[in-house]
């Protein structure tokens, strides 16, 4: 009997002091905070903070200030966080409207629950009555990248009022409604005075426009749109072996499966040549072949069709211009004259291509050394057919009579584009239907007007690049544009990588092309192979 009340009274004992204990520990609650008063009100922004008093026995999680146009704003309406972990801040509620009433409180977040601080109100500022619209100037395009720029622009006149809201507007049209038009808009608030705006999610090599604005209580004003290019992802251009022939300017080339064929031209003394090289795409090797056996010449018009290889036309010697057209087998390594292209008198830089079996010449400037003053210009387009031997003249080109074109084929599609008509260096872009004998004019070039440029077709893609300007600095020309048959939409590529130049050579072999020789100031024997992407 001892023994069970002492075993009694030890088992009370211990439950009286685990009892004890338990009634010892503080129970966890929300947070305690304090709100701090509206300073600094504007018409749009205030500033404002909390305190934290007591964390409620847990970690804060969150704190911020939560506001709403009515009393008893909550985490649910508008709020403002600051991070976890602090007790205190202070910081500007921004994007308000102005003259209305706001209710606002500091609130804190721990594992329990959320604590609000005591409601405030404050009443923003009205903005001042304006009598005109504002006056401003949009800002240069800077840090242009292939995504990003950076612009603004700077609030010369208020209009008498205050500036409510204020920006820039950008779109890739040069005429558009920033509220109904695919535009994108950066906001910088009110305010007078200059800004900077930053341009994002742009589209590589791509143009843009892009004027500021600003508004006051009377309406919205514009600076002038500006343009410009966003730049495009490293360039893949990749230099091949040296030209061997030396350097030189206006020569002819052509390709051939997998090899490119150049020759002849102009070197660096402005004397006419007549070697003719092959370099083969797989070892990146030059070979020298037979020279050219017709009149030493330079602006000369090549192209190929199926495994021959054609120059002809404009062929400028010491004797004059010539109407030769001579045919390339590279199996036989000899040269064939053909028949000559049926003109008088003779022509220079004339533009040439092939579709299918059948080669076509036009345009270019009459026999320099026949003709006395203005040589003159022809429009003229004609069809030699490999089969019979036999040139056909077919519908003049549709644009005016020029020199220093550029052309080339996609299917059965001609197209000839850019060059010199006597007054006016050109950009427009023609298209000729090899079945209905038609020409179509296109969208013009995306870049420059200029003479002397590359041109050459990748799949159902044109690229032209480089050429003169005639005098506008920069003279010469690396930019690449690619023209998209199936949209008609002109796109800006990567930068050619080598210089600037004009009467250089431009073809293709598969999915690259390739650019070589030409002038910059100085003569140039470089070769490039590029790839698009």
């Amino acid at each position: 009997m001892k023994r069970l009340l002492k075993n009694s009274v030890i088992v009370i004992l211990l439950f009286g002091t685990a009892i004890s204990l338990h009634s010892c520990k503080k129970d966890e609650t929300p947070p305690v905070v304090l709100t701090i008063t509206a300073t600094d009100i504007t018409q749009t922004t205030v500033l404002t903070g909390g305190k934290v008093t007591n964390d409620g026995g847990a970690e804060i999680i969150d704190i911020g200030i939560c506001w709403d146009t009515s009393p008893n704003p909550t985490i649910s309406s508008n709020k403002k966080s600051y991070g976890t972990g602090i007790i205190s801040f202070t910081g500007k509620i921004t994007g308000l409207k102005a003259n209305t009433l706001y209710y606002f409180r500091a609130y804190a977040t721990n594992s329990i629950g959320t604590g609000y601080g005591k409601e405030i109100s404050f009443t923003t500022n009205q903005f001042t009555e304006a009598s005109t619209i504002p006056s401003l100037t949009t800002s240069d395009v800077t840090s242009i990248t292939t995504t990003n720029a950076i612009s603004g622009g700077n609030i010369i006149d208020d209009g008498g009022g205050d500036i409510i809201a204020k920006g820039v507007s950008w779109s890739t049209t040069p005429e558009w409604n920033i509220y109904l038009d695919d535009a994108t808009v950066y906001g910088n608030g009110p305010g007078t005075g200059s800004f900077v705006s930053y341009l994002s999610n742009l589209k590589p090599g791509t143009i843009y426009y892009v004027k500021a604005f600003a508004v006051n209580s009377v309406g919205i004003a514009f600076g002038p749109t500006l343009s410009f290019t966003t730049s495009l992802p490293q360039s893949t251009g990749t230099q091949k072996a040296i030209f061997p022939g030396g350097p030189r300017y206006n020569a002819a080339s052509f390709s051939i499966g997998t090899k490119v064929y150049l020759g002849l031209g102009y070197n660096d003394g402005d004397n006419s040549e007549n070697d003719f090289w092959e370099w083969d795409q797989a070892t990146n090797v030059w070979v020298r072949k037979a020279d050219f056996p017709g009149n030493s010449t330079g602006g000369v018009v090549g192209f190929s069709i199926g495994t021959r290889g054609y120059v002809g036309s404009e062929n400028v010697s010491t004797n004059g211009s010539t109407t030769e057209f001579w045919e390339y087998d590279p199996a036989a390594n000899i040269w064939n004259q053909k028949a000559s292209l049926p003109t008088t008198p003779a022509r220079n830089l004339a533009v040439g291509f092939s579709i299918g079996n059948k080669g076509y010449i036009g345009l270019g400037t009459k026999d320099l050394f026949i003709v006395s003053g203005n040589p003159g210009y022809y429009q003229d387009f004609w069809e030699w057919d490999q089969a019979t031997n036999v040139w056909t003249k077919k519908a003049d080109f549709g644009g005016t009579a020029r020199y220093g074109s550029v052309g080339f084929s996609i299917g059965n599609k001609g197209y000839i584009g850019t060059g010199y008509d006597g007054t006016s260096y050109l950009k427009d872009f023609w298209e000729w239907d090899q079945e209905t004998n038609i020409w179509t004019k296109k969208a013009d070039f995306g870049g420059t007007a200029r003479t002397n440029a590359v041109g050459f077709s990748i799949g159902n893609k044109g690229y032209i690049g480089t050429g003169y300007n005639g005098g506008s600095s920069p003279y010469s020309y690396k930019d690449i544009w690619e023209w998209d048959q199936a949209t008609n939409v002109w796109i800006k590529k990567a930068d050619f990588e080598g210089d600037a130049r004009n009467s250089a050579v431009g073809v293709s072999i598969g999915n690259k092309g390739y650019i070589g020789t030409g002038l910059s100031g100085t003569y140039l024997k470089d070769f490039w192979e590029y790839e698009p992407k």
